[in-house]
């Protein structure tokens, strides 16, 4: 492992024999802040590194054992990384527990959660026939005829979405966290006459002007919701977009066919950190991934390539600014 920061670095990723594209050097990172997560840029590697990082949680939680870091950190079993590279001892992070928990609030919250996750398990299995959308209806239904339009096109619609002025990111993946970066973070106005050419990844959310790093703290409130599955169906997720839509009124904006096996939902965002809270329950609950909850999480921009396929809208609201 090479380290380039008090938490994280690049390493061999363990699926390689089943990339598909060429490997660089920085395809695989690990990140031991927090969950301690393995994460690669390649797609076709997703199940081996979900193995991986399954397997090293659970050898974490296993024992006794000391990590020293190359910032001289000292990192125990039971102690928690932040992202700054501080350690929080165990006591401290048992003392966080036992004083939420403690907490009238955050006790009621874990029930409405808990019931919020039985009452999505009993609804899944109705979920495709009570909202059924597959995606050829998607594509029908679209207000404007999107999925047949050429790049630069569906790439300056997509662009159409956001506020005026808004600072969005596109790049890959590791199109962040230098100096050398901030060309990846522009105005919408400066992307549309760039066209999709700087990667093949953007974020739901806007960031700050000035940035060059793609992180939650300099997001700037403007965000969208992505809904997206690895694990469901085109036809099973277009469930899942139209009970957001009509049933609990999350607007929608666009539907983007990855040039893989999902579509990604943009919607509005929940209004208060409560409700995504409970929304995540309900979502992951379906099968959907948790971690576009992640204010910077990157997500498929339209009109970039992936693997020779286009990216691309396959349903536009009308009316955007």
């Amino acid at each position: 492992m090479e380290w380039e920061s008090p938490v994280s670095g690049v390493c061999r990723c363990p699926g390689e024999a089943a990339h598909t594209t060429p490997t660089g050097a920085r395809s695989c990172r690990i990140h031991l802040d927090g969950a301690p997560t393995l994460f690669c840029f390649h797609a076709s590697c997703g199940e081996v590194i979900a193995a991986v990082n399954k397997r090293l949680r659970r050898e974490l939680g296993r024992g006794e054992w000391v990590l020293r870091l190359p910032s001289g950190a000292v990192v125990r079993s039971g102690d928690v990384l932040q992202r700054d590279g501080a350690v929080k001892r165990r006591e401290v992070i048992q003392g966080e527990r036992r004083a939420r928990s403690d907490a009238p609030y955050h006790a009621d919250e874990r029930i409405i959660l808990e019931s919020l996750r039985v009452a999505a398990e009993r609804m899944r299995a109705d979920m495709a026939a009570a909202f059924c959308w597959p995606h050829a209806q998607i594509v029908e239904d679209s207000p404007l005829l999107v999925s047949h339009r050429g790049a630069e096109e569906q790439f300056r619609l997509w662009l159409q979405l956001w506020p005026a002025g808004a600072t969005v990111w596109i790049g890959d993946v590791f199109s962040s966290g230098k100096p050398e970066h901030k060309g990846h973070f522009r105005p919408v106005e400066e992307w549309a006459g760039i066209g999709p050419v700087m990667g093949n990844f953007t974020c739901g959310s806007s960031f700050k002007p000035g940035s060059y790093q793609r992180s939650n703290e300099n997001c700037n409130g403007t965000r969208f919701l992505v809904v997206e599955s690895d694990t469901l169906t085109r036809d099973e997720i277009g469930a899942v977009f139209a009970w957001l839509n009509l049933r609990l009124r999350f607007n929608l904006h666009c539907i983007i066919d990855t040039a893989g096996k999902s579509l990604h939902g943009w919607f509005d965002a929940p209004q208060s950190g409560v409700l995504g809270s409970r929304l995540k329950v309900v979502l992951t609950v379906f099968g959907c991934d948790p971690k576009l909850f992640t204010f910077s999480q990157p997500v498929r921009v339209p009109g970039a390539l992936r693997n020779g396929k286009m990216q691309r809208l396959v349903w536009c609201r009308e009316g955007a600014r």
